[in-house]
């Protein structure tokens, strides 16, 4: 009889072990906690100077047939570069903790750099007259665009790998909620 409740308990105990390993803890996924963080924390913190200079950016892009020259070079001189750069600075002290989220930031700072640098140039050109760097510009900060969308899209994938409801922006900065 011993023997047999000792057997029973040393079951029991390996049938709790087991179980308390089966949670889908936060705690359990370092990826899991980490991307949660950076999309949540990190990002939203840094997002301000972004929003302020994609908008400024896509109110001059859609006056610049009524705007004069000098006041489109000082938009981009005294807000949008700046602010982008600002945003692009705080965005390269984000530190995610794991090799996953590192890569999927490294894409969006990418994609933001690639903007930065379009946009640098197009206040190059537009200073200089200069239409064909203009056009060069534009198809960096198109290149640009498109590394940011990369990065919304595997930020998603790796969310929904991750067992994450995660809310994203596009482009435009609208929100788009993400359901895994």
């Amino acid at each position: 009889m011993k023997k047999r409740n000792i057997i029973l308990t040393g079951l029991i105990m390996v049938m709790i072990f087991a179980m308390a390993g089966c949670g889908n803890d936060a705690k359990d996924d370092p990826v899991q906690t980490d991307l949660i963080n950076y999309a949540e924390t990190s990002l939203p913190a840094i997002k301000a100077e972004e929003n302020a200079a994609v908008n400024r950016y896509n109110e001059v892009s859609a006056g610049i047939n009524d705007m004069e020259r000098k006041d489109i070079i000082s938009a981009f001189e005294d807000e949008i570069i700046p602010n982008y750069t600002t945003f692009y600075n705080n965005l390269m002290n984000v530190a995610p903790a794991t090799s996953e989220v590192q890569n999927l930031k490294q894409t969006y700072a990418d994609g933001v750099k690639l903007q930065l640098d379009g946009m640098t140039a197009l206040a190059d050109a537009i200073k200089n007259n200069d239409s064909a760097a203009a056009e060069e510009a534009n198809t960096q900060i198109t290149e640009g665009k498109t590394k940011i969308e990369q990065h919304r899209s595997d930020m998603i994938a790796l969310a929904g790998t991750h067992n994450i409801n995660i809310k994203t922006e596009n482009s435009d900065n609208s929100v788009t909620s993400e359901a895994k």
